[in-house]
């Protein structure tokens, strides 16, 4: 059985600095962490092959592309209804450019979506396309006040009963 690549303290410490300044050249991140640039890159391409890496991208603001509307909204569907209309359902979703998130999710939902939109009537126009685009479908939205933070993903975590080296 091979290790898993989170167990190895370099490789959690490529994630942690991957995760604050993914923009950080190859050459810089090597010299900081200690190793090789042709190690560096050979492990930055191993957790990206893996599957631990799922790509690299700018956040964008919702309000700086004109979508300061930032909801959570919870869809049901109708217990009776055709479980093959899900998945058309979940197509047609994903084609929603301002549908930028959506999680399959315990409970009385079925699924959370994150959507924006550039006013109160954009988004009441987003939930009507989206209860339309099933069979009773019903939604509810919480609306987003303020963004306290938000994190790039998760800091991997020490691997339990390690003793990782302390710097």
């Amino acid at each position: 059985m091979s290790k898993p690549l989170l167990n190895d303290d370099l490789n959690r410490q490529l994630v942690a600095v991957l995760l604050k300044e993914g923009r950080i050249s190859h050459a810089v991140l090597a010299t900081r962490l200690g190793v090789s640039r042709p190690t560096l890159i050979e492990r930055v391409k191993r957790l990206e092959t893996e599957g631990i890496i799922q790509g690299y991208g700018a956040r964008v603001s919702p309000a700086s592309v004109l979508k300061p509307i930032v909801t959570y909204v919870a869809v049901r569907f109708d217990e009776s209804a055709d479980a093959t209309a899900e998945t058309p359902f979940l197509e047609a979703l994903e084609k929603e450019p301002d549908v930028l998130e959506a999680h399959a999710i315990t409970g009385e939902d079925q699924l959370l979506l994150k959507i924006v939109a550039d006013s109160p009537a954009g988004l009441q126009e987003r939930l009507k396309r989206i209860r339309a685009m099933g069979t009773r479908v019903e939604t509810r939205t919480t609306m987003v006040l303020q963004t306290l933070f938000a994190k790039p993903g998760p800091v991997p975590a020490e691997p339990t009963g390690s003793k990782a080296r302390k710097k």
